[in-house]
């Protein structure tokens, strides 16, 4: 059987600093946990010193986001799935309901980010979800299995 998973999106919140506070304080309170997978997934300023202080801990890091795009390009400020895995980070978030809404990413989109992570050995999260109007209408249970 699948070990649930408790990830923690930060969005966009923390500096390295606060970062580094987050986890390092989060580190103990769940050693012992073997029950379930642990991810983090902080801002990208943050990744490699967030991994750097996980390294041998039972904490896995995830990217916010990755690009489409599996190789290097001229493709301004997007982050490579390959370069996550490069700072230490083993996960990788994509379909937020907020990108699909403020940035038009569409369902073909995150199927070329999950390929593109996939292709450098990230684990995946794909989220799908309702928008707050949807929730607030009672169909956030449809919105989600029609996705």
């Amino acid at each position: 059987m699948r070990k649930p998973v408790i990830a923690g999106n930060w969005k966009m919140y923390k500096t390295v600093g606060e970062s580094v506070d987050t986890v390092l304080a989060l580190k103990p309170l769940v050693a012992n946990s073997n029950h379930c997978e642990i991810v983090v997934a902080p801002v990208f300023t943050s990744l490699k010193t967030v991994a750097d202080r996980l390294e041998g801990s039972n904490i896995h890091v995830a990217a916010q986001n990755c690009s489409s795009e599996p190789t290097e390009g001229a493709h301004t400020g997007e982050v490579a799935a390959f370069m996550i895995r490069d700072v230490g980070a083993t996960y990788v978030i994509v379909g937020h309901s907020e990108r699909r809404q403020l940035y038009a990413e569409t369902d073909s989109l995150v199927n070329r980010k999950v390929h593109a992570a996939l292709g450098s050995k990230l684990t995946v999260i794909i989220c799908v979800g309702e928008s707050l109007e949807q929730r607030e209408q009672g169909i956030a249970e449809n919105v989600v299995v029609g996705s």
